[in-house]
Formats: structure tokens, C-alpha cells, sequence
């Protein structure tokens, strides 16, 4: 399991990397249709969000250290996201979500690992499957935001109606 905690924490720099692609005025635009509707500040909130909100505390009830999620314990997203944090910042914020997981799961045996886990928001689970899909999850956002900084110009030509906001 130590090679996937140091892709975890090796996606942090990768994020920061990706983020540096991306020109800062268009951080909190949404990008043409053709890139999703998400700006790119929106992608790193929704990463925080998974993290703190889902990913860390499934790992917690999946070590006993919490109940697990009950329906309305979770915000909604949409309604809590406050536009004006610029990406860096919740950046920053996913990084000490993440430095809590790898630091939760860094000491646990092996056995712990592959023990299946009922009652998670994803059905009967491994602490190996959830970090997994935290790592999965990185990697999907981390693509569109690339594409965000690789595609732009692009994808609004072929968009002549398209307004970004």
C-alpha cells in the first residue's frame, strides 16, 4: 500500500503543475461547453470537497473511528461553494485533507487493507478500494483541467454562441 500512498501524495504536485498550465484569468471561467461546465476553480473545490467530506470520513468509519455517513450529514455542494476562493487556495485545502489521509492510513497493517467494509456511501468496501477511488477521482479532475489549459481556444471556436462567465 505504500506505493499507493505516494501516488496520492504525488498527485498534489501533479495538480499544482496542471493548475500552473492553466492561465490565471481564466481560473473561474467556465470553460466552453465542449470542456465541461466546470471552471477550474470549481474542479479543485469539488476535490476538497470529495476528500473532506466523503473520502476521509468513509476511511475513518472503515477503521471504526466514526459512524458512517448519514443521508443530510453531507452539504450540498453546489449551495456551499463559495466562488471567490481562488483555485491555489483550495489547493492548499485538498493538501491538508490529504496529509490527514496519508497520514491516517500510512501506519495500518496489511490485513486492514483488504478487510471488506459494509455500509459505505459505495456499498461493501476495502480501505484499498476507497483510497483507490480518491486517487481514480484526482486523476479524472486533474484531465479536464488540462484540458482547460490545453483546449480552450479550440474548443470556443467551434462554440461562436458560447459566453464565458
Amino acid at each position: 500500500m505504500d506505493a499507493l500512498l505516494r501516488r496520492l501524495d504525488s498527485t498534489l504536485e501533479d495538480l499544482r503543475w496542471a493548475l500552473a498550465q492553466v492561465p490565471p484569468e481564466r481560473e473561474a471561467r467556465r470553460p466552453p461547453p465542449a470542456l465541461g461546465e466546470w471552471s477550474v476553480r470549481r474542479h479543485l473545490y469539488h476535490l476538497w470537497f470529495y476528500e473532506h467530506h466523503i473520502a476521509l470520513p468513509q476511511m475513518r468509519y472503515a477503521l471504526g473511528l466514526q459512524g458512517p455517513l448519514l443521508p443530510g450529514e453531507v452539504p450540498d455542494e453546489d449551495l456551499a461553494w463559495p466562488r471567490e476562493i481562488p483555485a491555489a487556495r483550495w489547493l492548499e485545502q485538498l493538501e491538508a485533507v490529504r496529509r490527514e489521509t496519508i497520514a491516517l492510513a500510512r501506519p495500518l497493517p496489511p490485513e486492514v487493507w483488504t478487510r471488506p467494509v459494509s455500509g459505505t456511501v459505495w456499498g461493501t468496501r476495502t480501505l484499498a478500494w476507497i483510497v483507490t477511488k480518491t486517487l481514480q477521482h484526482t486523476y479524472e479532475h486533474m484531465t479536464t483541467i488540462l484540458q482547460i489549459a490545453l483546449f480552450w481556444e479550440m474548443a470556443a471556436a467551434f462554440e461562436p454562441r458560447w459566453m464565458a462567465e
